[in-house]
């Protein structure tokens, strides 16, 4: 079911959303969270409930979509405002809010009636971020702040900002996007013989930002140099982890699912290794509602300069 509301107020959609769900059967229990999606248009807006829909499989939850106000030079604020309940929004309940004409002046207000009471907020920034997300007035209202510089425009230099405003709660999709790479070398790493790490390179796309947050992993974990080196895939493509008795290679050619894992001696072997889908990643963040320390750690790192020239 699918229902539009025009020049609304949040107190009549929290009530239409009730009856909604009263006759369409989409109850609150059993509603982990409350996630708030802040898209970038209307353009975009469908890609992102869709993800987030998708994740909602894992983490039921109440979706709000949220669209900033650019129309300022409409006569008269209002408030447009789209529900979808039951077979249109599976397991979860999707409120899309469309401020125009200065009503997304505040955008506290707007949302504070819908969220679920003492559930855990979550926003999701699917395209363009704040600079400082603890700080917006959207993050304020949340648990945990998901950014996604890989949607951005200008991904590296909003990473040193995140970085530099960096509180307890933020997350970046990037991070997610890293898991299976930080996976496979940890049990490359798990195996004889147990050599320390001397350098590291690092080969990747210099416009992704998992290539500095792997980067600046790896730094701060093996306490070794580490290079980079631009390729001209997509994200993340070769790492070399170079000691004494020879190199440990994981490489994921451009387009292929899965990766070579070289280690000196044995033979070389195919791993599962695909571009994480944005779907995968915003599920993997919203396995946790406790700040991602090892993320906080690799931020800092990646901020105070642990990759030179960065």
């Amino acid at each position: 079911m699918i229902l539009h509301l025009s020049s609304t107020t949040s107190a009549d959609v929290a009530a239409e959303l009730d009856h909604l769900r009263d006759k369409f059967g989409s109850p609150t229990l059993g509603k982990v969270l409350t996630l708030i999606v802040v898209a970038r248009n209307n353009e975009s807006i469908e890609a992102a409930l869709d993800a987030a829909d998708a994740a909602s499989l894992s983490h039921p939850c109440r979706i709000i979509a949220y669209l900033p106000d650019t129309q300022a030079d409409v006569n008269e604020a209002s408030l447009g405002a789209e529900l979808r309940v039951g077979g249109e929004a599976g397991v979860s309940e999707i409120i899309i809010l469309r401020p125009l004409g200065g009503a997304g002046a505040n955008p506290t207000s707007l949302l504070l009636p819908l969220l679920l009471p003492e559930a855990p907020v979550v926003v999701w920034w699917s395209e363009d971020a704040p600079a400082n997300p603890a700080e917006h007035p959207i993050g304020r209202l949340a648990n945990r702040r998901i950014t996604n510089t890989i949607a951005h425009t200008n991904p590296v230099p909003l990473l040193k900002d995140l970085a530099k405003n960096y509180t307890p709660g933020d997350t970046d999709m990037s991070w997610a996007g890293c898991t299976l790479w930080r996976g496979n070398l940890v049990a490359m790493l798990d195996e004889p013989p147990f050599e320390a790490v001397e350098s590291a390179k690092v080969q990747g796309s210099l416009e992704h930002a998992s290539t500095y947050l792997i980067a600046s992993w790896l730094a701060l974990r093996l306490d070794a140099p580490v290079t980079l080196e631009d390729s001209q895939g997509y994200g993340l493509e070769k790492i070399t982890l170079s000691r004494a008795s020879g190199d440990l290679v994981l490489h994921r050619k451009v387009g292929e699912t899965t990766a070579e894992m070289i280690r000196p001696g044995r033979k070389t072997q195919r791993v599962r290794l695909e571009t994480r889908t944005q779907e995968n990643r915003l599920t993997e963040e919203l396995q946790r509602m406790v700040p991602d320390i090892s993320y906080g750690h690799v931020l800092e790192a990646f901020g105070n300069g642990i990759i030179p020239g960065c």
